[in-house]
């Protein structure tokens, strides 16, 4: 696939009125944008104008339309998004941290949990009635020290995402300690309920339900057992997901350039697929495509996706926009 492969050319097609049929998906990147999804050819329709803030990862609110994203700087902020036909700027505050990475909406849509990559900690805000952040109820270090694999990377607890079990329960994924937190979330605050250590030098990333992606080591870790599924080295795999009828996963692979399909039932069958660029940042599944967000081609590839053989076929690139960091299938309108 090249970047002249689009079926659009970039920024064309905007405003148009939007089938029912199609989903809208969120691209974050140097700007964030809202697209519709055609089921049809896998293209990405920019629905209005760019929004000139950076999102590198977005959570949904699970009732109004709302999204909240964090830009992983330095000195990090959230903001809010509403996403609709005319995507706008709702709200911008300080991440009290440094590079904010993911966040997160309780089930409730109560509370926004962010997890700041480089400070180390988690924060909680309050969400009040209309998805405003209102105040910090809590802030809090992970425990412990890194666990020093790999000094650079190592050295300290990072946490890299935030995932919710059920309404209250939640796990943090600490790339820096090599290890899963579970927390309790009650009253906006959180209390530690137990510690899963992966092997050391893992530098677990992401997790898809019991698919444990680890960055520092290439591979898939299966919960509970972490049994390891390698894959192509060297590497930095950024993104995990399940495929819609849960028999495949997919993992990128920066480095490669390669998505990974591995199959969750015995015998876990493994085969790679170019992405198109070569450091893939995340995936999303809409419907039966699948988009992986290529940063150093500016652009978002597609691939139509196989029920059964799990296999994936390239669609060529959806979208153009700058440095594309992450993708989020919101609600129809």
């Amino acid at each position: 696939m090249h970047r002249q492969d689009a079926r659009t050319p970039p920024g064309s097609a905007r405003n148009h009125p939007v089938p029912p049929s199609r989903v809208p998906v969120l691209v974050g990147g140097d700007t964030t944008v809202v697209c519709t999804a055609d089921p049809d050819t896998g293209a990405l329709v920019e629905t209005g104008p760019p929004v000139p803030v950076r999102t590198a990862y977005a959570a949904a609110h699970p009732r109004l339309d709302l999204v909240y994203g964090v830009d992983e700087a330095l000195d990090g902020t959230v903001t809010v998004l509403e996403p609709s036909r005319h995507p706008r700027l709702r709200q911008r505050v300080s991440a009290r941290g440094s590079i904010p990475c993911h966040v997160a909406v309780s089930p409730a849509g109560g509370h926004l949990l962010v997890a700041n990559y480089g400070t180390g900690d988690l924060l909680v805000h309050r969400l009040d009635t209309h998805g405003a952040i209102a105040e910090v109820t809590e802030q809090i270090a992970l425990p412990g020290p890194g666990s020093r694999a790999h000094p650079e990377r190592q050295s300290a607890a990072h946490p890299h995402q935030i995932v919710f079990e059920d309404r209250d329960t939640l796990t943090v994924v600490d790339l820096g300690g090599d290890v899963l937190l579970t927390y309790h979330l009650s009253a906006g605050r959180l209390r530690l309920r137990s510690t899963h250590r992966v092997p050391t030098g893992t530098g677990p990333r992401h997790l898809s339900g019991r698919w444990l992606l680890g960055e520092l080591d290439p591979a898939i870790l299966a919960l509970p057992d972490l049994t390891r599924h390698p894959l192509a080295a060297p590497g930095l795999p950024s993104a995990i997901v399940a495929a819609p009828d849960g028999a495949h996963v997919y993992a990128a692979n920066r480095g490669p350039g390669t998505i990974t399909t591995l199959a969750t039932t015995a015998p876990h069958t493994m085969s790679d697929l170019p992405a198109g660029g070569g450091a893939p940042q995340d995936l999303a599944f809409v419907e039966d495509v699948l988009y992986a967000a290529l940063p150093d081609a500016d652009a978002v590839a597609a691939f139509r996706w196989t029920p059964g053989t799990g296999a994936l076929s390239p669609l060529g690139m959806a979208l153009h926009t700058p440095d594309p960091r992450c993708l989020l299938p919101l609600r129809r309108p």
